[in-house]
């Protein structure tokens, strides 16, 4: 006679949230912060957890927590469970909106950021069409303004813009990992167009610290920024969050200037209605978990 075969546990959504949270946000208190419960509650999950896979899930070291192999299976089944509970109730909870929404980012966040948060709004809101117009901050703060857009995502400006910022992040150079554009002389720069707020944060730093440098290259586009970047043609300043394996951050210890940090405000055209407010909660969740990734970056 054949044994029953062993029970399998019901992964808890609760306990799978908790575990995506101290993965995307690098250590235990901020994801105890995200998920409204104590530190010790976190622990206490984690180790729930652990014990129902039967594995160790994370390395703890001092400042922070790394996934152990078997950590970053589960990951993925887990982001993969919440997708799917969070689309399924989103179908019933949420009122089913249609129609079009105008939507202008800047060059550089709109290639960067915007597809993640649209990839996130049109799982819960597939029959909303969204129109999205890149421009430099000065065309959009003017386009909001004069209401040929519904919502606008552009560079703040304290004495322009009324509302407050929605996002900050530390702006960096960044040069070519194993590259040798830093040793150029002049220092070659791949740069945004003239009226980027990066631009002028990077020139001005650069005047301001007496370094030689030269414009090497200039494109509208952040993407051809970080393609000379990586092609080792050139330094350029860049968010945190797009550093990846094959780009480095170079700072003082390279002889070059800090940049400080740059913010993102969001603005509706008067009178909007429900679904551009939706939309716009979703773009300031996809920024702070733009953030919390360049936070991790730094730990």
């Amino acid at each position: 006679m054949n044994a029953n075969p062993p029970t399998i546990p019901n992964l808890d959504l609760d306990l799978a949230r908790t575990f995506v949270a101290i993965c995307e946000s690098g250590n235990f208190s901020r994801a105890a912060e995200q998920v409204h419960r104590s530190a010790s509650a976190i622990s206490l999950q984690v180790k729930k957890l652990e014990e129902m896979v039967g594995r160790d899930l994370f390395y703890r070291e001092t400042r922070k927590v790394r996934l152990t192999p078997d950590g970053e299976i589960l990951l993925g089944y887990a982001r993969r469970l919440l997708k799917l509970n969070d689309e399924a109730f989103s179908k019933f909870l949420q009122p089913q909106f249609t129609g079009r929404i105008r939507l202008g980012a800047p060059n550089d966040n709109g290639i960067v950021a915007m597809p993640e948060i649209l990839q996130r709004f049109a799982a819960t809101h597939p029959h909303v069409e969204v129109d999205v117009h890149l421009g430099p901050t000065a065309n959009l703060r003017r386009r909001i303004a004069k209401g040929e857009l519904d919502i606008a995502i552009f560079s703040y400006d304290p004495e322009l813009d009324p509302q407050q910022p929605i996002h900050t992040e530390p702006l960096v150079w960044l040069g070519a990992r194993h590259g040798n554009a830093m040793e150029k002389r002049p220092l070659p720069m791949a740069l945004a167009e003239p009226g980027c707020y990066w631009r002028a944060m990077a020139l001005r730093a650069l005047d301001e610290a007496g370094l030689n440098y030269r414009i090497a290259y200039t494109s509208e586009f952040c993407q051809a920024q970080i393609a000379a970047v990586r092609a080792d043609l050139a330094i350029a300043p860049l968010p945190i969050s797009v550093i990846s394996n094959d780009l480095v951050h170079l700072g003082a210890h390279h002889g070059l200037p800090d940049l400080g940090e740059y913010r993102m405000t969001l603005a509706k055209r008067e009178g909007a209605g429900a679904i551009e407010d939706v939309l716009a909660e979703h773009v300031v969740t996809g920024f702070k978990i733009i953030a919390e990734r360049g936070m991790r970056l730094f730990a």
